[in-house]
């Protein structure tokens, strides 16, 4: 009986210790996969702008009450046809507050105030697969843009350039972190021209920024 008891004792022992081992195993996966995704080279090579100016990679990240432009993005594009984003450091002429154009070369100049216009490209930077179909309106509909704040590359490498001719992780020289978004949005490639925003819209950012955009 005593034998059968230290048996059992050592068998929830042994389990616990591989259970144990097994934590670590995939905290360290998850940790080195991580490691492995922000040192990779490998990726496809991005596409050409076919029908504007420039290449630009997505991400999303919501609105701001308080952007790095002084003002609310949510309430400048409410009831408009723009979309607000942060422009990557490399395309404001510095970082991180009020920051006019930057750029220059392929990087293009867009900093707080600075629209433009463009279209999502179905292709993601790391590959992935996409579910949603090529005939969704988001490929095929023309988005204007608003800039509302900045992407710093302190906090963003992978994604957002520091200088003008620095290109991001996936060979992009531009970044634009979307506050608001259409249906269906992913990380997709994003083509675009910068033009000036319009009478609304000017009026608009000279009215609710603190960094007193014309």
């Amino acid at each position: 009986m005593m034998a059968r008891h230290v048996q059992l004792l050592l068998s929830i022992t042994t389990l616990a210790n591989v259970e144990a081992v097994n934590l670590r195993s995939r905290v360290f996966g998850n940790n080195l996969t991580g490691l492995l995704e922000q040192n990779r080279t490998d990726y496809a090579p991005a596409p050409h702008p076919r029908h504007y100016h420039f290449m630009a990679t997505s991400t999303r990240y919501g609105t701001n009450p308080h952007t790095a432009c002084g003002l609310d993005s949510a309430a400048l594009v409410r009831g408009t046809d723009y979309l607000a984003v942060a422009s990557a450091q490399a395309m404001q002429d510095g970082c991180c507050r009020c920051n006019r154009n930057g750029g220059g070369g392929r990087t293009a100049s867009l900093g707080c105030g600075s629209c433009g216009k463009g279209r999502f490209v179905r292709q993601l930077p790391r590959g992935f697969k996409i579910w949603t179909p090529a005939s969704a309106q988001i490929f095929h509909k023309e988005y204007k843009f608003v800039v509302v704040d900045i992407c710093p590359h302190s906090h963003n490498a992978m994604w957002c350039p520091a200088r003008a001719g620095q290109a991001n992780q996936f060979g992009v020289h531009n970044h634009f972190d979307f506050a608001t978004v259409p249906h269906h949005f992913d990380n997709y490639y994003f083509e675009f021209t910068p033009e000036p925003c319009n009478h609304d819209m000017q009026s608009r950012l000279a009215r609710m920024s603190k960094c007193h955009l014309r």
